[in-house]
């Protein structure tokens, strides 16, 4: 049985070229309780995805909100894109890094990681892929058999391979340690981090950071040359005549205006994502 996939994210017109989406409720359990319900070997599994791109672009940057089981382990692997790990409830271990909500992994291409142990409520995080034709990766071969990828996933759906030279190493190891390992870097949401998924020269790069404002503050309308992606991490917002809450997803086209965004009484959390620097404000 595969990992369930939601196709049919909500979404409505905030402004001319801006949709308002949303996650679907339920935090690490998933909705309705479908993830912490399963009786799927191996543990259940349930995801939805926004694309900032269209479908006709080389590329587009890939958001999947991904709610997976107490306990469940994925092994070591890796993307060939800049890869974003935010978590968003409940708890993991990630390699020797035990994570919680508002922690960030930032991974480069080719760079393997894990294993993802997941703690004893489950948990739920965005694994966001800069550039969705390269976010496959693989595995290394003796995971061939192992019961996440079995019987969750599907072996139809993930690659194998033979680790390249510089990978070799990991396969003597049940833990890639974050801070020893060049391409992987901790992160927190604290209201000022800024990532570049990329060289900071090279115009198509992503860019993934995120912005706190106090109770009541305004940030002025901007307009974009790129998709752009918002998420309300905590608290809320008013943009245009349309309120935000915690959970709700803004999508920005190229060349659109996100109006003015005013926190509301408990100030507001951001979480932003541009497809390339160009959807950075103008």
């Amino acid at each position: 049985m595969p990992v369930t996939v939601f196709a049919g994210a909500p979404s409505d017109t905030v402004a001319p070229g801006v949709t308002r989406s949303r996650l679907e409720p339920g935090g690490a359990a998933g909705p309705g309780g479908v993830v912490r319900d399963s009786d799927q070997i191996g543990g259940g599994a349930w995801s939805q995805m926004w694309s900032l791109g269209r479908p006709e672009d080389p590329w587009r940057m890939l958001i999947p909100d991904i709610r997976m089981a107490a306990n469940q382990i994925w092994p070591l692997h890796w993307h060939d894109c800049w890869t974003v790990v935010v978590v968003l409830d409940g708890g993991l271990l990630m390699g020797d890094w035990w994570m919680e909500r508002g922690d960030v992994l930032l991974a480069a291409p080719g760079v393997e990681y894990g294993p993802l142990v997941n703690g004893p409520r489950g948990s739920e995080l965005l694994e966001i892929f800069a550039q969705d034709v390269l976010s496959p990766g693989g595995y290394g071969e003796e995971y061939r058999d192992h019961p996440t990828l079995k019987y969750v996933k599907g072996l139809e759906t993930t690659a194998f391979f033979s680790r390249p030279p510089r990978l070799v190493e990991n396969g003597r190891r049940q833990v890639v340690p974050i801070d020893e390992t060049t391409g992987l870097w901790k992160g927190r949401l604290d209201g000022k981090a800024y990532w570049d998924l990329g060289d900071r020269d090279n115009p198509e790069r992503g860019v993934a950071f995120d912005v706190k404002l106090a109770a009541g503050a305004t940030r002025p309308g901007i307009s974009v040359g790129d998709w752009r992606g918002v998420l309300v991490f905590d608290g809320s917002a008013t943009v245009g005549d349309t309120e935000l809450a915690t959970g709700d997803v803004l999508l920005v086209e190229p060349d659109a205006k996100l109006p003015d965004l005013t926190a509301g009484p408990g100030g507001v959390h951001l979480l932003e994502l541009a497809r390339t620097a160009a959807a950075l404000a103008r």
